[in-house]
């Protein structure tokens, strides 16, 4: 049996790989992907290359704040800078050993500096000359990303940042919890000048941290080369709110000090030109069609420029392509990934909503099966009602439903609208934004799959 399922496994994977060959490496559609060159961003990677410059000299470049709309290539601008900036930081800090080795040498016999070069290779370099020595020579420049969104409070930050610097054997890596904030505060003080070295920590939607948890992180790492004797730390903040600084502090802004960067949205030209950009290292050849590249650049065009958006559709595009064992790409599968692009991303907002919220949803969901396209904030609140009674849940008063139904419109699900019926007053109009069946499909897990098949509570005899 266990041969005949292998054998089927064999053939049946063969008869896939016959279908059409899009890829070539799809990794380069993802936006993770750091290309070496980036078009239609030379201005501004040209002005964060000045600013960052200064740390090849042993100098502390300033805090940099990039704002702009998501997919803009705040990230990736930043990422390529650094990774070039560590880069040719190794290549100067080999030259400087390279070049006091030589010196070094001249006032040394032969087998004397063989056996200095056989230490230096079973030791390293900064044994055998002093880390000292080391450091006053050269201070190599280190780039730590930090995604504020994950790590979104103070004390998750300064330990990632000391664990960054630490080795994976190192017993003194901090924990993920547990420690006092001074005690981190201090092994990262200790971590910091351990390292030596220029340090550049990129805080990617550093709104978010701050949103969530306050300012305090930002107060601390702006101030705290006040108390590193060997290293030095600078900052490069991404946020896609313009307005970010406003909501700091005084002191944490002066603290912060930050020279400012903004990316303008990509329009549909420059969109095109990404595209075809990384399609020739994505696709083979035969499989491009450039209509189609130029086709999803309007399509991301028209959703704010976002290049991130315009990468995600030309890649499942070409999935969906060579799924279907087609040998091009064409504007169908454009369009099928419009579809589940949408679909993908609503699912994963449904997915994490609380369950007093879902239940909202799911109920103005169930109205519009029920023949409601658009329903009232009453009509809302009873279905709820009769929903949460079913699953034995704490059943929430209409203000709370009100609450919950307002973030669900801040977050597109639904939309809400206030009608005037004239003497007979006014009533709040609600409406789903979002494919019905398949949410409601998808939401029948867990304690709400108790809920399938029970109609919704409709108090009215007509429909709005």
């Amino acid at each position: 049996m266990v041969k005949i399922l292998k054998g089927i496994g064999r053939d049946l994977f063969d008869i896939l790989e016959l279908g059409g060959r899009i890829f070539k490496n799809r990794e380069v559609l993802r936006y993770s992907y750091i290309p070496d060159s980036l078009p239609h961003r030379e201005r501004e990677i040209q002005t964060l290359a000045r600013i960052l410059l200064t740390s090849l000299k042993g100098n502390t470049p300033s805090n940099i704040m990039l704002y702009g709309m998501t997919g803009t290539g705040k990230t990736v601008v930043s990422k390529l800078l650094v990774k070039a900036l560590q880069d040719k930081s190794e290549v100067i800090e080999d030259i400087y050993f390279k070049t006091f080795h030589e010196i070094n040498s001249e006032y040394q016999s032969e087998w004397i500096t063989s056996i200095i070069k056989d230490i230096e290779d079973h030791l390293g370099r900064s044994e055998i000359w002093g880390n000292d020595l080391h450091r006053i020579i050269f201070k190599p420049v280190k780039c730590i990303y930090i995604n504020c969104q994950q790590m979104d409070t103070q004390y998750r930050v300064m330990t990632q940042i000391a664990n960054r610097l630490a080795s994976y054997t190192d017993k003194e890596r901090l924990p993920v919890s547990g420690l006092p904030i001074d005690e981190v505060h201090q092994r990262l003080l200790d971590k910091l000048d351990s390292s030596d070295s220029i340090l550049i920590i990129i805080m990617d939607e550093i709104d978010r941290l701050v949103f969530k948890s306050g300012d305090d992180i930002l107060y601390t790492l702006t101030r705290i080369n006040e108390d590193l004797d060997r290293s030095r730390v600078s900052i490069i903040g991404i946020s896609n709110n313009l307005h970010f600084l406003d909501y700091l502090d005084s002191r944490v802004k002066s603290s912060l000090g930050a020279e400012e960067l903004i990316f303008e949205p990509y329009n549909a030209p420059q969109l095109r030109d990404i595209l075809r950009h990384r399609s020739e290292e994505a696709f083979y050849p035969e499989a491009m069609d450039y209509e189609v590249i130029g086709y999803c650049a309007g399509v991301a065009a028209q959703e704010n420029g976002d290049a991130r958006k315009a990468l995600d559709i030309l890649r499942v595009s070409a999935e969906l392509a060579e799924r279907d064992h087609s040998p091009k790409l064409s504007e169908i599968y454009v369009r099928q990934a419009q579809k589940k692009i949408e679909m993908d991303r609503v699912s994963q907002v449904v997915r994490t909503l609380p369950l007093q919220t879902k239940l909202v949803l799911y109920s103005i969901l169930q109205l519009k099966m029920g023949g409601r396209i658009k329903t009232t904030t009453k009509e809302v609140v009873e279905t709820y009602s009769h929903y949460a009674d079913r699953i034995d849940l704490t059943v929430l008063g209409r203000r709370q439903v009100v609450n919950l139904m307002s973030e669900l419109d801040k977050l597109g699900l639904i939309q809400s609208k206030v009608i005037s019926f004239g003497r007979h007053g006014r009533t709040t109009m609600v409406e789903a934004n979002i494919p019905s069946t398949e949410i409601i499909n998808n939401m029948h897990n867990g304690i709400l799959s108790k809920l399938k098949g029970i109609r919704p509570r409709l108090i009215y005899n007509t429909t709005f």
